[in-house]
């Protein structure tokens, strides 16, 4: 630090440097936030700039260097509320999000006294809170809710939650016409999408509900009263907000394992890649805050990129995911090459020639295109597209049947050497069944890490360096995979520790000597590599529940006996 660094509001020496432009200093937090009201906050020079092309459409561009770790911008959500594209069991599921706090509530038991609609809790804060429940509540009013004993089926049918989203979004210009007309501004590809089978489900599903149920009859009274409540309010109009959240909307991981929506308007701005330069996290203590930071050192004149798609779907699964919710096709680095990146986390194990068995991997020849055919990297052996697709079609029903129900380990064993016949051993299937057994091992009744064979546990911990291996490759900052990331350290210091201690007690009359220390320092490293890529996931529960384990975990290691440490 420069030794004559001055604080921006008072003048003394300080330390602390403004994140956005890393150009003033402050003395203390507090003195920075009087300095960003009084004068910085119109005068921060932030690292890049948004800018537009033809084929982009608009980007934000680094204007100067920027090191990992730097805080891009942080905002609000526009709106929040129930995703917009439940799942079928989610859609009929009597556990539902409470529609003040998202927490998980049951169909039936409690209501918000207005509307009607389920809740956590008859004074739930949420209910009466203007950016939650406050903002739908009125036009909900205007439903005719189910009562005990109606038939189940129309409590399914009457409270779709995921409707409830796009009805916030239309209720915004109640409170703010200006915001409301910014969140029409994002870009909603409303004519792509009519020719889709979205738009037809939505017309259904959505617009042609909130109509029925409660547009109708508010704009019933609207008509009788002479007073307009919702100025805007016309099928296209929902039709538009729909393709908006399609498009923009990201997902927010609660605390109880829901996901929720939110609408960023600055956030979703950036651009998509595989291999992005900028992650971001969400504080659920502070209303679902957004906050965007470099995720590696960004050099200037780069575009400024996070992924919209999971980083551990194979190449097709990938753009197709993007090429019908996002409406592009993705060409990055890695979309681009057959191997992705070394990983062939799409690879399909080659059958070989009639009596010739081969060693070799099929590998799309143009992996940008749909309709790629796949030839062997070892041999002549091609196959079609079709025939590639019909192999995953079946292969996926599969997994997800099996990660569905999650009950026998015997299951996951089965199916994973079924398809290491067929597949690459990194391929992503693959990995998605042994990112759940290496768990199941050393936690389920009967495997137990202590009652698992000398065989099996080697297994766990060849597994957790596996999926290491291709985690170091796409995600080597350690910024998108990290919940998953340490879930493998942590069940990969577990492993260790079970090996070590096995080890010691066959050579107990060495070890009295001379401690053992084969696999304690690789057990530490993953505890220590673990808590690190952690730090930018203590906004999520999920990410404070895995670092208390951690913590845990070194904590035994430091009070183990010398003899036995790990």
């Amino acid at each position: 630090m420069d030794s004559e660094a001055k604080c921006g509001y008072c003048g003394v020496s300080s330390k602390l440097k403004c994140a956005g432009c890393q150009l003033v200093y402050y003395c203390s937090s507090d003195h920075q936030k009087k300095h960003w009201r009084a004068k910085h906050k119109n005068e921060c020079a932030k690292p890049y700039e948004l800018t537009r092309n033809e084929e982009i459409g608009r980007f934000f561009m680094a204007t100067k260097e920027i090191n990992k770790d730097t805080i891009l911008f942080s905002e609000n959500p526009l709106v929040i509320g129930p995703k917009w594209n439940l799942d079928e069991y989610e859609q009929r599921s009597v556990t539902v999000p409470c529609v003040g706090c998202f927490s998980d509530c049951c169909l039936g038991q409690f209501f918000c006294e207005y509307c009607r609609w389920p809740a956590c809790k008859p004074n739930c804060p949420g209910l009466v809170n203007a950016n939650l429940h406050g903002l739908e509540c009125g036009i909900l009013r205007f439903g005719r809710p189910p009562k005990p004993g109606d038939d189940p089926e129309f409590f399914f049918d009457y409270y779709r939650y995921d409707a409830l989203l796009v009805l916030k979004c239309l209720a915004i210009q109640i409170r703010s016409p200006d915001l409301f007309d910014q969140l029409l501004n994002l870009e909603s590809h409303y004519e792509a999408r009519k020719s889709t089978r979205y738009y037809t489900d939505t017309d259904e599903r959505t617009v042609s509900y909130l109509f029925r149920n409660f547009l109708e009859p508010l704009q019933k009274l609207e008509r009788k009263e002479g007073k307009l409540v919702l100025k805007v309010c016309d099928r296209k109009t929902l039709h538009l907000i729909s393709g908006i959240l399609e498009v923009n909307a990201m997902v927010i991981p609660l605390s109880n394992g829901r996901e929720i929506c939110g609408l960023y308007p600055i956030g979703c701005m950036l651009e998509h890649s595989c291999t992005p330069n900028a992650f971001y996290t969400f504080d659920c203590s502070k209303g679902m805050k957004l906050t965007f930071k470099a995720g590696r050192d960004i050099r200037k004149g780069e575009h400024l990129t996070t992924t919209y798609t999971h980083s551990l779907w194979g190449t097709q699964l990938r753009r197709d995911h993007l090429r019908t919710n996002k409406y592009f096709a993705c060409k990055c680095n890695r979309c681009s090459d057959p191997t992705e990146l070394g990983t062939f986390l799409s690879a399909l194990r080659c059958m070989g020639m009639e009596n010739e068995p081969c060693a070799g991997f099929q590998l799309p020849t143009d992996p940008l295109s749909e309709t790629s055919d796949w030839k062997c990297n070892q041999c002549p052996v091609q196959i079609t597209h079709d025939q590639v697709n019909f192999l995953m079609s079946k292969i996926g029903e599969e997994v997800d049947e099996v990660m569905g129900r999650k009950l026998s380990i015997k299951e996951f064993e089965n199916l994973i050497h079924k398809l290491q016949n067929f597949l690459h051993p990194n391929h992503f299937h693959l990995l998605t069944l042994k990112h759940s057994l290496v768990q199941m091992y050393g936690h389920f009744p009967g495997h137990r890490l202590g009652e698992l064979s000398n065989e099996v546990l080697q297994q766990k911990l060849q597994m957790c360096r596996d999926m290491m291996a291709v985690i170091e490759v796409l995600d080597p900052e350690s910024f998108r995979l990290t919940l998953y990331a340490g879930v493998v350290l942590l069940e990969q210091q577990a492993a260790l520790v079970e090996c070590n201690h096995r080890k010691m007690r066959q050579n107990k009359p060495k070890l009295d000597a001379i401690e053992d220390t084969e696999y304690s320092d690789e057990a530490v490293q993953c505890l220590v590599r673990a808590k690190n890529i952690l730090r930018n996931e203590m906004g999520t529960q999920q990410g404070k529940k895995l670092m208390e384990q951690i913590d845990n975990a070194l904590e035994q290691i430091d009070t183990a006996p010398q003899k036995e440490k790990v």
